[in-house]
């Protein structure tokens, strides 16, 4: 009997040791996971904090560019462009693919991976994406501007004696699919015009004159089974009175943007965009820079807080102002990179994150001719006359 009581007695305190030394085990766990925790919060906010002062050349390539050559961003690639042709070069300054020809005023534009090149007043447009030359396209009249889709379709305002006609063309094929005609005195003069990613929509801007005032006149193209079902594709028309819209951008399939002299006008809808948003605007627009998800506009800062002579108002896809961003360098470019919106121009440049926090203002140690974003608010591209260079601020 004694040795029984002993040997429970013997139990029940080695199960108590056992239950202490879970729970220090559990507490240990727990003060270990605090600690990380609070060291990962710390690492975070310095570096959403940090601001960056100098930067390091991690890596370089040489590579030649002619003196009247631009140099553009392609989807992470570079394009070089000039009136005697256009390329793709990659970040390590080898050639991808190369298309000459002969331009007295090339028109560039470019949707995410595909680019096309048109002669304003020309009949030829060469378009292509990072992975090779896609097609060429050949018009009966002369080129007044043109649009291009990320699978290749091709919008051009093409101008005949009394009819402006826009055409749509199979970049692939080269032969055009649809087209809309109009008059000044129909639906105006087509001043603007942008197509959708997927090739589906186009949306033009025409100017017109009624009455003595002016009128802009924003329609929407439908070339999907669902306009078939309207005169001309036509699936909407936005009329704004005393009012010229010189820009019209798609930021992605279902959402649109456009800028007026005194006011921002955003669209969303994969088949028939409707207005959702008119934001009135007080001063003079400079510039209008945007992405996926928001629009930027600059102008002079002069309701700001600061003596910066510049102001960039950015807006999302709702029209809702989200940030404001003062500086006072001439810019070049502005950049909406997924990490930080940078500012810069061909000696100087500066860095914020979409907080609006400076991340990094400085002088470039080369004149720059442009930025490729690497995802990252410390490391970019940066293209010279004579090299390509990795750097990384520090």
């Amino acid at each position: 009997m004694e040795e029984n009581r002993r040997r429970k007695e013997e139990d029940i305190s080695y199960k108590a040791k056992l239950g202490r030394h879970q729970v220090l085990k559990f507490y240990r766990a727990c003060i270990i996971i605090i600690l990380l925790a609070i060291a990962a919060v710390c690492i975070f906010f310095y570096w959403k904090n940090k601001e960056y002062v100098d930067y390091e050349v991690r890596q370089q390539y040489a590579w030649n560019k002619s003196g009247e050559a631009q140099c553009l961003n392609l989807d992470g690639y570079l394009l070089v462009y000039s009136k005697d042709g256009m390329s793709c070069v990659d970040t390590k300054g080898n050639t991808v693919w190369n298309q000459s020809y002969e331009m007295q005023a090339p028109i560039i534009k470019i949707c995410g991976s595909v680019v096309a090149a048109g002669d304003y007043n020309g009949r030829n447009i060469y378009v292509a994406g990072t992975d090779g030359i896609i097609g060429t396209i050949h018009t009966t009249m002369p080129i007044r501007d043109i649009a291009v889709s990320e699978n290749g379709v091709v919008a051009a305002v093409l101008e005949d004696s009394e009819v402006t006609a826009i055409y749509l063309y199979n970049a692939q094929k080269g032969e055009p699919f649809a087209d809309f005609k109009t008059t000044m005195s129909k639906s105006g003069y087509p001043i603007a015009v942008d197509v959708s990613d997927d090739g589906k929509l186009v949306a033009v801007s025409y100017l017109k004159a009624e009455d003595g005032e002016i009128v802009s006149n924003v329609g929407f193209y439908n070339f999907s089974s669902v306009g078939q079902n309207y005169t001309d594709n036509l699936v909407g028309v936005y009329v704004y009175d005393r009012a010229v819209v010189p820009l019209v951008e798609f930021m992605s399939t279902d959402a649109v943007f456009c800028v007026a002299d005194d006011r921002l006008m955003l669209y969303e809808g994969e088949q028939i965009p409707t207005n959702t948003k008119v934001v009135m605007l007080t001063e003079e627009v400079l510039s209008v820079y945007h992405n996926e998800e928001y629009v930027g506009l600059v102008s002079y800062n002069t309701a700001g807080e600061t003596q910066d002579t510049y102001r960039l108002d950015i807006y999302n896809i709702a029209g809702d102002k989200e940030k404001e961003i003062t500086f006072d360098i001439e810019y070049k470019e502005i950049i909406f990179d997924s990490k930080s919106v940078i500012i810069y121009n061909e000696d100087e440049c500066c860095i914020y994150n979409w907080d609006g926090r400076l991340k990094y203002a400085g002088r470039f140690k080369e004149r720059i001719q442009c930025i490729l974003p690497m995802g990252s608010v410390s490391r970019y591209t940066v293209v010279t006359g004579d090299s390509i260079q990795l750097i990384e601020l520090n």
